[in-house]
């Protein structure tokens, strides 16, 4: 601590000054990239209702393919019998 008050003391105000604004710039930058990433995740959002509507068809499908397989698998293991 009484390096830090010593290095105040003798100018270094500059120093923490120039430390300082060398953080607020990082920080700046930092907050920059993380508002792009969030603008494109707003961009990729969709909601949770048209998300349901979009897979709501494909659900019916699967279901629709699952029931034609058991049937086809019943009617092979018929023959076989």
């Amino acid at each position: 601590m009484e390096e830090i008050i010593k290095l105040i003391n003798d100018g270094g105000w500059v120093a923490i000054g120039v430390f300082l604004a060398y953080m607020i710039q990082k920080l700046d930058k930092r907050i920059e990239r993380l508002e792009g990433k969030l603008e494109a995740i707003r961009e990729e959002f969709i909601s949770r209702e048209e998300h349901y509507r979009d897979i709501s068809g494909w659900r019916g499908e699967v279901n629709r393919l699952d029931l034609k397989i058991d049937r086809l698998i019943e009617k092979v293991l018929e023959v076989i019998r």
